[in-house]
């Protein structure tokens, strides 16, 4: 609003171009105060009319107060007059929140004892291009501006110049008189697309071009390019998301920018380079899309975007694989391993027992004594090969290591720790959890590892490869695979599956679960470790 000093000076300069004759032509701006200026020759009893021709009452004064009652109801509360100024000859009008109504010729009659005077002011309305629009979607541009009087134009061109395209543009009056204007045309790539909305004299331009992609990953840092020239960074600087999402703007004050960042994008905004350059870190594939950077100045609007591809990181670590893959076979080859020992075991301890059965008066060697150790190769007794008492290297008996009774380190009763009746952990028979007879630790007799008779590997009879009984694999009887008695698989006797005796699981005597004789868990005898005879650490062998 113009300052009363202001007002009094404008009215007396326009007093004198009025006194030429004409109107007075006066420019209002659309929604903004206006003055229409007017002056009379001071005296006392002032009288002042302002009226909109056609007899439209818009302000009256005399008496020394503002007379309202006549007022036409569309200038209520918008009119006023210097009433300071009156007695100096100001009877210039105030309008408020100028109207495209408004806009017309207006006639000023003063009246005082010193005699009348009229004067005519010509209101021009105007509602300048304040933004112009651009927008880029499936190849289509679009440009708009809104809020325009008088009726404005739109323009399309290139830079560099090209072929004119077709466009389509319409217009529209809105409910307060103003006008809209919108313009569509096909998108020209590798050009500068320039729209221009003209209105009076006044003109704005909006600009958009498209830079090649970046390309980027997820969770890494991405620098977005704005302008490559530096003579738009005075203005200020809008980064949306898909041209239609506020990343962050910035203003443009005192030779510095001032960042505002929207509470959504914080955590991936890094910063922005001197080059207005968008940086952003832990970007994740929600992230891809167009990015554009919008350069306002008061007369031109230049729009750049940049379409951001996240490609996600299809590299696996080859050491992941391969360690997955060697601790998968690993695993299951020692599992396996463990397995096979656990059932060969069974095996030949079963075969071992039924032998004794058979024998019960063989002898047991004297602690500490050796037995001989004269087999022939092939000789049908005990060799590893086709051996008829089942020997692995050339025993007599089947022994490991010169072992008379296949006792594996020097036990003479075969206790494991002590133990006088091979009792793991202070069981009186031998048993794991209340089992009474053969369980799988703290067993009475027959265990795997540590006994005094038929031990794991090298015992007397039943031993791991190539015996005629208890072997592990090839023999007669209680071999692994294929025997006739105490075989793994097959076999008719004592095998570890499906076998009539001293089989692993399932079987008649000497299975895994729930047999009768020689079984892994809950056996009565032939049970796999922590036995009375038989045990590890004794003195014979």
């Amino acid at each position: 609003m113009m300052s009363r000093g202001l007002v009094s000076v404008v009215i007396l300069l326009l007093w004198v171009r009025e006194t030429d004759g004409g109107d007075l032509p006066v420019t209002c701006v659309f929604s903004e105060d206006c003055v229409l200026p007017c002056s009379f020759q001071p005296g006392r009893d002032e009288l002042i009319h302002w009226i909109k021709l056609e007899d439209i009452t818009v302000h009256s004064y005399y008496n020394s107060t503002d007379q309202l009652e006549p007022q036409n109801q569309q200038y209520r509360q918008r009119t006023s007059l210097y009433n300071d100024q009156i007695p100096k000859g100001n009877a210039s009008l105030l309008l408020r929140n100028v109207k495209v109504q408004d806009q017309g010729r207006y006639q000023c009659y003063t009246s005082t004892v010193k005699g009348n005077q009229e004067s005519l002011v010509n209101i021009t309305v105007k509602a300048p291009v304040r933004s112009v629009d651009i927008h880029l979607s499936d190849d289509i541009l679009t440009c708009s501006s809104t809020g325009i009087y008088p009726q404005p134009k739109l323009t399309w061109s290139t830079h560099p110049p090209s072929e004119s395209s077709q466009n389509s543009t319409s217009t529209k009056v809105n409910d307060q008189g103003l006008y809209d204007i919108t313009s569509t045309k096909p998108f020209i790539r590798n050009r500068t697309n320039i729209c221009t909305v003209t209105s009076g004299k006044t003109e704005k331009t909006a600009t958009l071009r498209q830079r090649a992609p970046v390309h980027s990953s997820p969770s890494s840092e991405v620098s977005i390019p704005c302008n490559d020239s530096q003579s738009d960074l005075t203005s200020n600087i809008t980064w949306r998301f898909n041209q239609n999402v506020t990343i962050l703007t910035l203003t443009y004050t005192n030779d510095k920018y001032q960042m505002q960042v929207e509470d959504h994008w914080k955590e991936q905004v890094q910063n922005v380079s001197d080059s207005v350059s968008l940086r952003l870190h832990r970007i994740t594939m929600n992230h891809q899309g167009n990015y554009s950077c919008e350069l306002t100045t008061d007369r031109d609007t230049h729009l750049v975007l940049t379409f951001l591809e996240i490609t996600p990181d299809k590299r696996i670590s080859s050491g992941n694989i391969a360690g997955g893959v060697t601790g998968g076979v690993t695993g299951g080859v020692t599992g396996g391993v463990l397995l096979v020992a656990v059932a060969v075991a069974v095996a030949v301890w079963s075969i071992y027992k039924r032998r004794c059965k058979k024998n019960p008066k063989a002898e047991t060697p004297v602690k500490g004594e050796m037995q001989p150790m004269i087999e022939k190769e092939n000789d049908g007794d005990g060799d590893v090969a086709g051996n008829t008492e089942g020997v692995v290297a050339g025993n007599t008996e089947g022994v490991v290591a010169g072992n008379t009774e296949g006792v594996v380190e020097g036990n003479t009763e075969g206790e494991v720790a002590g133990n006088k009746e091979g009792v793991v952990a202070g069981n009186k028979e031998g048993v794991v959890a209340g089992n009474t007879e053969g369980v799988v630790v703290g067993n009475t007799e027959g265990v795997v590892a540590g006994k005094k008779e038929g031990v794991e590997a090298g015992k007397m009879e039943g031993v791991e490869a190539g015996n005629k009984e208890g072997v592990v694999a090839g023999n007669s009887e209680g071999v692994v695979a294929g025997n006739k008695e105490g075989v793994i698989a097959g076999n008719s006797e004592g095998v570890v599956a499906g076998n009539k005796e001293g089989v692993v699981a399932g079987r008649m005597e000497g299975v895994e679960a729930g047999n009768k004789e020689g079984v892994v868990a809950g056996n009565t005898e032939g049970v796999v470790a922590g036995v009375v005879k038989g045990v590890q650490g004794d003195t014979v062998g």
